[in-house]
């Protein structure tokens, strides 16, 4: 919410409320410094500090209308009695001729015959439909501001594992540093334009191109894996306490390969 308030470039900025927050982000980072520099001398050598963080921040200056750009490029069709924008998300899409939707903050999903409750792509174009989805979404630019909107797109069966992963979005579109999917096309609904400014209050997010918005692991302790990730941290503690990760569990020790030097 303190983000448009340090960053004059924000749709959103108001150099009123700016002349008394624009520090707030910075103070409260500094006042958590603070706190770590009381708790580290009280450790003794047996206890470790792990302070982490899911994800970074950045700005989020513009929303990308993702169900508005399916619905223009012919992946959703809508009944033809209603308006695209009429504010009953979903209860205007023609599922018979609709063959992708985005829910959620980042998702994209094939409306898939035997999993979609009115799903029309056969399991077999599946594939061929992804593929063709994330390679228009890669190739869409802000017209305004001439870059990417989308950074990076996942395929969810080449990224996930487990016996969930086909549970969740067949895609998982990340956005570029500056942009976001739209409040209204997040719950199915379609605004008129694709692109618009982002004047909400809510000015910084992280729900982008992950490698862009990277979280914080610090600790007490030599931290030696080259790359650590969220799916390291649970390893990690489990590891402290002696216990062993369950065989369907990901990650390592972020400590693991330290302690296999003695």
């Amino acid at each position: 919410m303190f983000w448009r308030l340090m960053d004059a470039k924000h749709p959103g900025y108001d150099a009123a409320l700016a002349a008394q927050n624009a520090s707030a982000i910075a103070t409260f980072y500094q006042q958590i410094d603070q706190v770590l520099g009381e708790v580290l001398p009280k450790l003794d050598d047996h206890t470790t500090l792990l302070v982490l963080s899911d994800h970074g921040f950045a700005p989020y200056y513009r929303s990308f209308n993702l169900n508005t750009w399916l619905l223009n490029n012919g992946y959703i069709k809508l009944k033809s009695d209603v308006s695209a924008d009429s504010g009953e998300p979903w209860a205007n899409v023609d599922w018979s001729q609709t063959r992708a939707y985005g829910l959620g903050l980042n998702g994209l999903y094939v409306n898939l015959r035997g999993r979609e409750r009115n799903g029309i792509v056969e399991p077999e174009a599946a594939a061929a439909l992804i593929k063709e989805l994330k390679e228009k979404l890669l190739t869409v630019k802000d017209p305004r501001a001439g870059l990417p909107v989308i950074t990076r797109v996942d395929v969810a069966n080449e990224v996930y594992q487990g016996p969930y992963s086909r549970s969740g979005p067949d895609l998982l579109v990340g956005y570029n540093r500056g942009y976001r999917a739209g409040w209204k096309t997040i719950l199915g609904a379609f605004p008129p334009e694709v692109l618009e400014d982002n004047l909400n209050p809510w000015s910084g997010d992280h729900c982008m191109d992950y490698t862009l918005v990277p979280g914080v692991l610090l600790s007490n302790r030599e931290i030696t894996a080259q790359a650590p990730a969220l799916t390291d941290i649970a390893p990690t503690i489990l590891a402290e306490f002696g216990i062993a990760k369950s065989k369907d569990m990901i990650g390592e020790s972020v400590f693991q390969s330290r302690r296999n030097l003695r």
